[in-house]
Order: C-alpha cells, then sequence, then structure tokens
C-alpha cells in the first residue's frame, strides 16, 4: 500500500470534526498554489457546509438551473 493510500486510510478513519480539520488545515496548505481557493470563497464553502448539515433546505436543481441560463 502507498504512503498516500495509508494516510488516506487513516484520515477517513477519524471522527468527522477531526477530519474537518485536517481538511481545512490541507486547504491553507494550498492557500499560495494559483489553482487555490481564496480565504472568501473557503468561508463560503463552509458556511454552505455547516448549513446543510444543520438540514437548511438548499436551492432547488430546477431553480439552479433556471439562474444559470439567465
Amino acid at each position: 500500500m502507498s504512503n498516500a493510500k495509508q494516510l488516506l486510510d487513516e484520515a477517513l478513519a477519524l471522527p468527522e470534526d477531526e477530519r474537518e480539520e485536517l481538511a481545512a488545515t490541507l486547504l491553507d496548505s494550498l492557500e499560495a498554489a494559483p489553482h487555490a481557493i481564496s480565504v472568501d470563497d473557503r468561508d463560503e464553502i463552509e458556511r454552505r457546509a455547516s448549513e446543510a448539515r444543520s438540514g437548511a433546505p438548499g436551492i432547488p436543481w430546477a431553480e439552479v438551473q433556471r439562474g444559470l441560463v439567465k
């Protein structure tokens, strides 16, 4: 098994809150890369993920599609 695969398996076995912290740390390590998401984008992703985890209703796909056509 490769080191990366073993590391991934171990990370996936962590409790959710620890996986979330690990993912945020990994994203932070990419911040300087030109393809990295911005801090504002990351904050928005975290906000939306938190809403989804809390059970807040999302936007129906049909409504999103209508917005894309405009």
